[in-house]
């Protein structure tokens, strides 16, 4: 479908603010996606920033009087959503989910530096915008729930529930001292300082392997988002399907390990990949702090009805658990509220997406429009 097609009727976004030219764009060739049976919802694109196009699934009747949006992390594509997708559907929704620019079948700069955290919140603010969703149920987990939080905050009056799944809302505080924003990390710096060893968690064939994730952090370290970092500045050959297992309770079939690998014919297609590590801000220096905390502003008001669903083997969130959404939020807090923790671990919708699913379900009809 072209982007004339998807476009007409829409309204303009607000004015933009300027952004510096992307450079070269590459998108994956469609023949990748071919032999993805599971995933077979058909696809469209609209024009956001600069001559990008972000694809996304658009499921369920369009006319639907409840529009769920689902927003992936990395190294995903909308792909992560395919068991989720169908509860959602049949309870009467109507269901987007974004490829975010740099993944999937969406635009793909080729310069890590057309990768910003601002950038992919104006990415997707101008998807929600262009589409013109309203009333919206928005569902993030990993970066889905750092863009999408902040798109929240930038137009709250279009989002009637939020989930956070696995995720964060950074904001200024405490950071690591050592290093400035996006700037790469000195590995033997890192083990010096901190006894970080980024390659303790992989096995010869570079793959993250689960046990030894585990023995990571149950040794007290509160610090494996480090190790992810440099294995994304590390690694030559950034592969999806020698990460994923390692963020997973289940086991992945065979198809779809090569799914997620599908996005990335050669690593000029995964610059978009190897940079989101970077752009959490970690580092006291870091401008994105300030915008987390105008979004925090914003999010410290917002009193319609806000769920947590969590993996209580994550990782990343193992410990925090979404404290400070339930506690930041108010419409965290209402009563009736029952906020969910499974026995997965960071990716939630691999261990358990019908479950997850049909949670959001129950919450949408517990608190209506």
């Amino acid at each position: 479908m072209s982007l004339d097609d998807t476009a007409a009727g829409m309204p303009e976004p607000r004015a933009r603010r300027q952004v510096p030219p992307i450079g070269t764009v590459v998108r994956t060739p469609e023949s990748r996606f071919e032999g993805i049976t599971d995933y077979s919802w058909p696809h469209h694109e609209v024009a956001v920033g600069p001559g990008l196009r972000m694809a996304y699934v658009d499921a369920g009747p369009s006319d639907a009087t409840e529009t769920v949006l689902l927003l992936h992390g990395e190294p995903m594509w909308g792909y992560l959503y395919r068991t989720m997708i169908p509860t959602l559907v049949a309870s009467g929704c109507r269901v987007v989910v974004p490829d975010l620019i740099g993944f999937g079948r969406s635009d793909k700069p080729t310069d890590a530096a057309a990768y910003t955290y601002s950038n992919h919140v104006a990415w997707v603010r101008d998807l929600v915008e262009r589409l013109n969703l309203r009333g919206v149920t928005f569902f993030g987990q990993d970066w889905g729930g750092l863009i999408g939080g902040r798109v929240v905050a930038e137009v709250p009056d279009r989002f009637a529930r939020l989930v956070f799944s696995n995720t964060g809302l950074p904001r200024s505080g405490p950071g690591v001292p050592f290093i400035r924003a996006q700037e790469r990390l000195d590995p033997a710096m890192v083990k010096d300082t901190l006894g970080v060893d980024w390659r303790a968690t992989l096995d010869a064939d570079d793959r993250i392997v689960p046990e030894r994730i585990a023995e990571f952090v149950e040794s007290g370290r509160a610090l494996y988002f480090l190790s992810w970092r440099l294995y994304a500045q590390e690694i030559e050959e950034l592969t999806p399907s020698k990460i994923v297992p390692g963020w997973c309770r289940t086991t992945l079939s065979v198809e779809a390990l090569a799914a997620y690998d599908a996005p990335y014919p050669t690593q000029e297609f995964a610059a978009g990949a190897h940079r989101f590590p970077m752009l959490v801000p970690i580092t006291i220096d870091d401008t994105e702090r300030l915008k987390g905390d105008a979004a925090w502003e914003v999010l410290g008001g917002f009193d319609r009805p806000v769920l947590t669903i969590w993996g209580a083997q994550c990782p990343f969130t193992h410990a925090e658990g979404g404290k400070q959404f339930r506690e930041g939020i108010p419409g965290a807090r209402l009563p009736g509220i029952e906020h969910r923790a499974y026995d997965a671990s960071h990716f939630i919708q691999e261990d358990c997406g019908p479950e997850v699913a049909a949670d959001i379900v129950n919450f949408m009809e517990h608190f209506p429009q």
